[in-house]
This record gives structure tokens, C-alpha cells and sequence, in this order.
């Protein structure tokens, strides 16, 4: 009786592996995406990137320099930000996208240097630090670039023609 139901039990998952063999569709491919897609899907993962980018940068410039300052939070923030940021500069420039790939490899320097930084600095390091933010102009470029990518996300509106994009234009090969 254990052999006949050991054999049971065996046709039995057999049968259910080929019925779901028969019946299985496969998932649609990143081939089978549009390239206006995988754009807006980029623009939209590089617009939230930066608004959380913007974010630190901000804090970091309007935080007060009198004596030691915690950037503990900002430190982690911007640890989390860097790895996302090479994989979206990467993109970029594989997109074609040099104008955004060359504000993220500079916004990318200052979140590795403040990710590095101790978690308190000086009122000296702090100054420090606003003014390289400042002198390479990296808080406005994100801001601009964060407004230019975000308009490139929207959708189309139905029956529209495509538009040109704004902003910095692509490599083209």
C-alpha cells in the first residue's frame, strides 16, 4: 500500500509540473519596454533621488557653525544616497543622458565626503563644507536638473506628439 501510494503521489506531481509547464506565460522582458518608458521610469527614480539629495544639502548649508556640529543624520542619509547614486549616474551616461550624469558625479563627491566626514565637525570643517557647496554651485544644478527631470517623467498627454527634451542635451553617437 506505501508503494502504491508513493507511486500516487509521484504521477501526481509529474502531471501538475507539466499542466504548469503548458500554462506558463512568460513575464514580458526589458525588451518589450519602450524606450520612452525606460526614460520616464529613470526620470522618475533620478527626481526622487534627487529631491532626497537636495534635502541633505540643504540641511548642510543652513545648519549653524558654532562649534562642534552633528551631521550624525546627515551622514547616514547621505551613506544610503551614494550607492543609489552611482547606479543613476551609470544609467545616465549609458542613456545618454551627460548633463544629469555630470550633476550626479558631482553631488556624488560631496555625499561621499560628507558620508566620510566624522559625525561632528568643527565650525571651520562645517564653513568648509558650505563653501564648496556653494562655490560649485551643486545645490542650484541639483535644483535645476531635479525641475528638468521631474517635467521629463510626466507622462505624455493622450495624442500628443512627443516632445523634444529640456534641459541638457543627449550624447549622440
Amino acid at each position: 500500500q506505501r508503494w502504491a501510494l508513493a507511486g500516487a503521489m509521484a504521477s501526481l506531481l509529474i502531471v501538475s509540473f507539466l499542466v504548469g509547464q503548458m500554462t506558463h506565460k512568460e513575464a514580458p522582458t526589458s525588451a518589450a519596454i519602450s524606450p520612452q518608458v525606460r526614460e520616464r521610469i529613470l526620470m522618475v527614480a533620478v527626481g526622487e533621488h534627487l529631491e532626497r539629495s537636495q534635502m541633505i544639502l540643504v540641511e548642510l548649508s543652513n545648519m549653524p557653525a558654532n562649534g562642534k556640529v552633528d551631521i550624525s543624520s546627515e551622514q547616514r542619509m547621505a551613506s544610503e544616497l551614494v550607492g543609489e547614486n552611482r547606479l543613476y549616474r551609470q544609467t545616465a551616461l549609458n542613456a545618454g543622458e551627460v548633463g544629469v550624469a555630470s550633476v550626479l558625479d558631482q553631488l556624488e563627491r560631496v555625499l561621499v565626503e560628507v558620508a566620510n566626514s566624522p559625525s561632528e565637525v568643527s565650525a571651520k570643517e562645517m564653513e568648509t563644507l558650505r563653501k564648496r557647496i556653494e562655490s560649485q554651485g551643486i545645490l542650484f544644478k541639483v535644483r535645476v536638473i531635479g525641475s528638468d527631470v521631474r517635467e521629463r517623467a510626466k507622462p505624455a498627454p493622450q495624442g500628443a506628439a512627443p516632445q523634444a527634451p529640456v534641459g541638457p542635451a543627449k550624447k549622440t553617437t
